[in-house]
């Protein structure tokens, strides 16, 4: 039987692939662990030839840095990023990591198990693109790439200064691309688009805040 090692922080979606394992009678589970950061340490010390990671777990590393990690040491071993998060950034940060499948827990149309049989097949599954949410008035898929880029950094809390210097851009085209993202989401200001974006896991931050970005 083939060896899964489960990285999950939630005990209902953890029991829930847990279950699914056990129901198809031809996956073992080696561990269930609850970060991230400790998935290559089990890798290290036992044959895995599955990995079901979740993004958001406890620990100091995110999901898909961990899978980078082991990918690198370990190129045999499937990984199936495991996500109910509709973060922009993560569909693409799997794909450079190398991971094997996408899978959202919530919207995916194929289920998990049949994921997993075709991705151990040797199939790559992932999803056309990030799921759109409702931001105000407009759908995420309304913004461009720079305007995400700028909401990004926007969303951690940085001033117009520190945007204009980490895009190599002016601050007049920052405050541009910020105009015409409160144009079409109908927010009154760059605070209020700021926590919509992150409630809504559009947007979630790498380095937040304590304080909120400056009007």
């Amino acid at each position: 039987m083939k060896k899964v090692l489960i990285v999950e922080d939630q005990r209902m979606p953890r029991e829930n692939m847990e279950r699914i394992l056990l129901d198809s009678g031809k996956y073992a589970l080696s561990a269930s662990v609850n970060g991230a950061d400790v998935a290559l340490a089990v890798c290290r010390q036992e044959k895995i030839d599955l990995i079901l990671m979740d993004v958001c777990t406890a620990g100091n590393k995110d999901g898909i840095e961990a899978a980078a990690e082991i990918k690198a040491e370990f190129p045999d071993i499937k990984i199936i990023i495991v996500t109910s998060m509709v973060e922009v950034g993560y569909l693409k940060r799997a794909k450079e990591a190398k991971v094997d499948s996408f899978w959202y827990k919530d919207i995916s149309p194929e289920n998990l198990i049949d994921v997993i049989e075709q991705t151990m097949a040797g199939e790559h599954i992932f999803p056309d693109k990030t799921p759109s949410v409702k931001l105000g008035l407009a759908d995420s898929s309304e913004l461009t790439a720079k305007e995400i880029e700028v909401l990004r950094f926007v969303c951690e809390g940085l001033e117009y200064s520190e945007i204009a210097e980490r895009m190599h851009i002016s601050q007049r085209t920052v405050k541009f691309h910020v105009s015409n993202i409160l144009s079409k989401t109908g927010y009154a200001n760059k605070t209020r688009l700021a926590i919509a974006v992150t409630n809504k896991n559009f947007i979630i931050p790498s380095s937040p805040e304590k304080n909120p970005p400056s009007l």
